[in-house]
């Protein structure tokens, strides 16, 4: 009997190409997997919640006013044919008005949680049975994949984190470990609606794709078949995070690059950082302040806080430091590793990010247990006594983020799109599911 899966996908026969749909509420990289769809021939449209489009009328206005036309850049790709492009702002307005005064808290969480699902649902009722292929992220697509599969599509849901049953095992755990730093914890305080979406959906899916080995163990421990999950390694811009020699000599600067909160670990970086035998060391934070920051206050004077920066300031903060630390409690990939790499420093991140894939220990810097504080600590120390060292193992961290280029990932995602068109996966869902 013919499967969803096996059957392959009807191409649009005028193009011979499967049409795929790429629909993601937010930011995050959902745009460099539409880039490579598009460069496979295969963007059918790519759906988002806000989008620039500098070179079509309304956003053309903005022009005459050079600073808002900046700022809105953000929000737009180079590359991307900005006519296969549908969005709404709307959906996303809330949280951009809550966060510049109110900060990272609960109430932007739960607006993230209502965006994600209005969008799912607009998505689901407009678009997903549009295309040959839908393509979703975690979060934003638990009604567009049962839309897209009832009308005989193939469904894929991208997995930049690990599964929500995870999520909640160890930052819960985080939590009663370390109270104080309670409030500084994402992923974790889910209203039960959006966690049975979280849940709901790896087993909506024909494909699940995961962004790093830790991402798929915790898709095949909730009961996802193997056949079913696709690792898809994220990358870094090498055109942006460009590899600059650093000098031995001088102070050792750590760098932090993340949500200042301990689901990235922060308290067990300024714990190892207490610990450090060796003086003529900083170190640098970079990243929104998560919860209240209360916790981070009894380390005043022993970091420097930097905030939030754009993509540029975040490459000019690297090249000025000398390793980069992050000890995330609950991740998925972690972009900032393979990117701190290529500007030729090492790295020293946890187990549950892409770093085990990543970092040979050792050779390009080191992988520890998130709350490994003396290991880190040791390290830390090795380092800043051993700065030649230091150097080359930067120098061959730069060599190794080579292979987490986006041209390597847009390879890799046309692989995919013709796998799944010539239902070459071959995975299907157990009833029960």
């Amino acid at each position: 009997m013919e499967t969803q899966l096996t059957r392959g996908c009807r191409p649009d026969t005028a193009k011979g190409k499967c049409r795929v749909l790429v629909a993601h509420s937010g930011r995050q990289y959902a745009h460099r997997v539409a880039l490579a769809v598009q460069s496979a021939g295969c963007l059918e449209q790519f759906v988002t919640s806000g989008y620039y489009r500098p070179d079509r009328f309304p956003d053309r206005l903005l022009s005459h006013w050079p600073g808002l036309d900046r700022l809105m850049r953000r929000r737009t790709f180079a590359g991307l044919d900005s006519g296969r492009v549908r969005r709404r702002w709307g959906l996303e307005l809330p949280e951009l008005l809550v966060r510049p005064t109110l900060g990272n808290g609960l109430l932007a969480e739960r607006l993230v949680f209502l965006r994600d699902a209005r969008f799912d649902r607009w998505v689901a009722r407009r678009f997903a049975s549009s295309c040959d292929i839908y393509w979703g992220f975690q979060g934003s697509c638990l009604e567009s994949l049962r839309a897209a599969r009832g009308e005989g599509k193939k469904a894929v849901a991208e997995f930049a984190t690990a599964h929500v049953t995870l999520a909640v095992e160890l930052l819960s755990a985080e939590r009663d470990k370390h109270p104080e730093w309670a409030d500084s914890i994402s992923n974790l305080r889910f209203p039960d609606w959006y966690r049975r979406r979280l849940e709901q959906e790896p087993h909506e899916a024909d494909v699940c794709v995961a962004s790093s080995q830790f991402t798929k163990n915790s898709l095949l421990s909730v009961g996802i078949a193997e056949e079913r999950i696709r690792l898809l390694p994220l990358g870094a811009d090498l055109d942006e995070f460009t590899t600059v020699a650093r000098s031995p000599e001088g102070p050792m600067r750590i760098l932090f690059v993340g949500g200042v909160g301990q689901r990235k670990g922060i308290k067990y970086l300024l714990e190892a950082y207490c610990k450090m035998r060796t003086s003529g060391t900083e170190l640098a934070l970079v990243g929104p302040l998560m919860g209240s920051g209360k916790a981070l206050r009894r380390y005043e004077g022993r970091y420097t806080y930097l905030g939030r920066l754009d993509s540029h300031e975040v490459v000019r903060e690297m090249h000025r430091s000398h390793v980069l630390v992050l000890p995330s409690v609950f991740e998925g990939f972690a972009m900032v590793i393979p990117e701190a790499m290529a500007t030729g420093m090492p790295v020293i991140a946890s187990t549950h990010s892409i770093a085990p894939e990543v970092i040979r220990d050792g050779e390009h810097g080191f992988v520890l247990e998130p709350d490994d504080v003396d290991g880190l600590a040791a390290r830390l120390d090795w380092l800043a006594m051993h700065r030649r060292e230091a150097c080359d193992m930067g120098a061959r961290a730069a060599v190794q983020a080579r292979s987490l280029s986006w041209d390597c990932h847009r390879a890799k995602v046309a692989e995919l799109i013709e796998d799944i068109a010539q239902g070459r996966q071959s995975g299907t869902r157990c009833s029960s599911e």
